[in-house]
Parts: C-alpha cells; sequence; structure tokens
C-alpha cells in the first residue's frame, strides 16, 4: 500500500510539473448579428394599409479588451478569459413599398464576458471550444423609439436580466512564445428575449446573438 501511495504521489507530482501556467492581455473586434425571425404588423394610413415589417439586419462591428490565463499540459491547454465586450447591432423597421422610409434600430450593449476554453495544442497552432458567461452591464436600443415611429409602440418584452450563455468555436496561433492571435465564432445559446412586441401584436420570436470574433494578444 505504501509502495502505491508513493507511486501515486509521484505521479500527481510529475502531473503538476509538467503544467506550465501563464497570463497576458487581449483585444481585438467582434462582428455580431442579431438573429430573429421577421415580424409583420399592419398599420392604418390615410392611403390605405400598410405593412411594416420588423426584420433581421447585416452585422455591425464592436470590441472587446481584457485578460486571460493559460493552463499547458502536454497537448491540451485550459484558457480562462475575462474582458470586457461592446457589442453593437442593428433591426431593421421596413415600411413595405418604401425603400427611402427603412430605418435602422441600432441596439448596442456594454457587457463582461467569461469564456473558458479547452482545446489541444498542434505546435503553434491551437483548436478548442468552450462555454462563455455574458452578463450584461447597460444597454441601448432604439428599437422602441423606431418602432413607434411606424406602429406604436415596439421592442423586446422581457428581456433578460441574468446571465446570457454562449458556446465559443475556433482557432489560434502563438507566435515567438509571446504573441498570440485567436479567431473564434460564437453561438448564442440563451435568448434575449421570448417575445416581440410590434404595434398591437406580440409576437413569439427568439433573439439570439451570434458574433465573428478576431483577437491579438501578449503572454507574460
Amino acid at each position: 500500500m505504501k509502495k502505491i501511495l508513493i507511486a501515486a504521489a509521484l505521479l500527481f507530482t510529475a502531473n503538476v510539473a509538467m503544467c506550465q501556467l501563464g497570463f497576458g492581455i487581449k483585444g481585438g473586434l467582434n462582428s455580431t448579428k442579431l438573429k430573429m425571425k421577421d415580424v409583420t404588423e399592419t398599420i392604418k394610413t390615410d392611403d390605405g394599409d400598410m405593412k411594416v415589417t420588423m426584420e433581421e439586419a447585416a452585422s455591425d462591428l464592436g470590441y472587446h479588451v481584457g485578460v486571460f490565463a493559460r493552463i499547458n499540459a502536454l497537448a491540451v491547454f485550459v484558457q480562462p478569459e475575462i474582458y470586457y465586450t461592446n457589442m453593437s447591432t442593428h433591426i431593421r423597421i421596413n415600411p413595405e413599398g418604401d425603400i427611402t422610409a427603412r430605418n435602422d434600430a441600432d441596439v448596442k450593449n456594454h457587457r463582461i464576458d467569461i469564456p473558458v476554453i479547452v482545446g489541444t495544442k498542434l505546435g503553434p497552432a491551437r483548436l478548442g471550444l468552450g462555454p462563455v458567461a455574458s452578463f450584461n452591464l447597460k444597454s441601448d436600443s432604439k428599437i422602441s423609439s423606431e418602432a413607434r415611429r411606424y406602429a406604436g409602440s415596439g421592442g423586446f418584452k422581457n428581456a433578460k436580466k441574468s446571465a446570457l450563455f454562449s458556446l465559443q468555436l475556433g482557432a489560434g496561433l502563438d507566435l515567438v512564445n509571446k504573441l498570440t492571435l485567436d479567431v473564434r465564432y460564437e453561438f448564442g445559446l440563451s435568448k434575449l428575449s421570448d417575445e416581440v412586441v410590434f404595434g398591437n401584436q406580440t409576437f413569439k420570436t427568439a433573439q439570439r446573438v451570434n458574433s465573428f470574433i478576431a483577437s491579438i494578444g501578449w503572454m507574460f
């Protein structure tokens, strides 16, 4: 029994010795798109009924900056991170038949993101995936004001105020043992809200945020 305990202790010590811990800073750009189903309201005007659609629009650019740690053990690594994200996207308010009246309602979120990436190293290259918890600090949305111009009211209903969860999948490179480059895609798992109010109607439609993320970092 004593020999088994000694062997186990030596094995544990060897594994700890093989682990390498590093810290770094990182920042970069994120291209974000709000995914949702189109919703349409019929508005009465002096010229008759007009359909107005609220729909998803193209991706917008934001940025992120923060810190990370990395634990290396042989060909496996674990990389917890925490960073501030300025996320920008928008929704299009589209009156039927009137291209000049189309209007984009901006949606800006300031949040703290905490990913934990687990993956494998292939020389200087890395492949990894992991969950992300996001905590909203502040939201700036013009959806309600733009929707009121056409439909009288509008916006997300029962928006989530607790943590939102996503999944990141990506690849990276470590250059000269200090410089790190990463590209990832983030899939939104949590809904921003369950419903959209537009005019006199409430629509069941989930809104999720997907992002393409590119970052550069420096390890100490």
